[in-house]
């Protein structure tokens, strides 16, 4: 079965994070529990497992709104004139005021992040690229925009931390010229970039309030996929949904 490792009430939404399925048996293509259509996969195990989702979730899979990221900072507002399930290409980042579309991130590294304002919701794939290219801004203004006035807040999901993400020194320290307090240290010893705290730090500036404590680390933490730990294994979603009028489920 595939686990719903993290849930977060938003105000005026819900969200969820998945993981890997360490108990099923091994497959022949991808991995275990792997919900990315764009990696090595068998079609009828991912429309199961998506399916599984579903069923906790309440959300139908086939509406599900799932971005084609390519690390940049554009973001898709999703209206009643899109249709129901569509895929938003060549963006990183999307935003609704339309209660019940279920906007999805897709990641096993980057920094999938979920966002809810008064009467509206969003997501962002936020890897290196994007977080030095300002999609985290971009995300944010959009829903903004959307929202109205009134407090935002956001919710990380699980990407790899400054512990694991070794990057050359001339990386590090060019990132932090363009995002001050980026760079970090492995618990190795080497010069690594900390994605999650930067992110943390960007919302923060621009007022958004973001919940709950860090999450694991996906290179550490083998109930997670990621990409430096085993390349073509599969990614984990990122759901986020506008409640009818804006009221958060219990």
């Amino acid at each position: 079965m595939i686990r719903i490792q993290r849930s977060a009430a938003l105000a005026g939404g819900r969200g969820w994070f998945t993981g890997r399925d360490l108990e099923a048996t091994p497959v022949p293509i991808g991995g275990e529990g792997n919900l990315a259509h764009r990696r090595p996969h068998r079609p009828s195990d991912l429309a199961a497992a998506r399916r599984e989702v579903a069923a906790t979730t309440g959300t139908d899979p086939t509406t599900w709104h799932l971005l084609h990221q390519v690390h940049g900072r554009d973001v898709a507002v999703v209206d009643a004139e899109v249709p129901p399930g569509k895929e938003l290409r060549g963006v990183d980042a999307a935003v609704t005021a339309v209660p019940g579309r279920v906007l999805g991130v897709q990641a096993a590294d980057c920094v999938p992040v979920l966002l809810s304002g008064p009467r509206a919701v969003g997501v962002a794939h936020a890897g290196r690229a994007g977080v030095l290219g300002g999609v985290i801004a971009a995300v944010v203004e959009a829903l903004r925009a959307l929202a109205g006035p009134g407090p935002l807040q956001a919710v990380l999901g699980p990407a790899i931390g400054g512990c694991c993400y070794e990057v050359p020194a001339t990386l590090r320290d060019a990132a932090g010229e363009v995002v001050p307090g980026i760079g970090s240290r492995t618990t190795w010893g080497t010069p690594s970039l900390d994605l999650p705290a930067a992110v943390r730090r960007q919302l923060a500036g621009l007022g958004v309030e973001v919940l709950g404590p860090s999450a694991p680390c996906t290179y550490g933490d083998p109930t997670y996929f990621s990409h430096r730990r085993d390349p073509g294994s599969g990614r984990q979603l990122g759901l986020v949904v506008r409640d009818a009028h804006g009221e958060v489920a219990a």
